[in-house]
């Protein structure tokens, strides 16, 4: 019995020995910092109540409720509060409308970075010469 005693902490502190002479492994860096608040575009600050830098539940609620006021306001002509077909059509239409519009400015300054880059490669290469 004593035999196996001697036997189990001798190779206990050899395990301890031995990983005291490993070399230290890489420390993990730590992430970087996140700011105090979020970046929450603009247009939904006025509904962070609280100030936190997002939307809670409640919030995205109100939010909601306030859009879909917005479209019935503007797309209900015949002031029943819901859409019809021709009303909601034209609603998608609308939508459909906005979003070719934000593609086809987002492609062109796209477009227009692209040239600069370009430009600023031929001014160096000119440079070189």
């Amino acid at each position: 019995m004593k035999t196996l005693l001697v036997l189990t902490l001798g190779l206990s502190l050899s395990g301890i020995v031995r990983a005291a002479d490993a070399p230290a492994k890489p420390a993990i860096p730590a992430p970087p910092a996140s700011p105090t608040t979020p970046n929450l575009p603009e247009q939904y600050k006025k509904y962070d109540k609280n100030g936190n830098g997002k939307l809670d539940q409640d919030e995205i609620d109100a939010l909601r409720k306030e859009r879909q006021s917005e479209v019935l306001k503007k797309y209900d002509k015949n002031n029943n509060g819901k859409l019809d077909e021709d009303e909601m059509t034209a609603y998608r239409d609308d939508q459909k409308k906005r979003t070719e519009d934000a593609r086809a400015k987002r492609k062109a300054e796209l477009e227009k970075k692209q040239g600069e880059k370009e430009e600023k490669k031929e001014e160096k290469k000119e440079e070189k010469k």
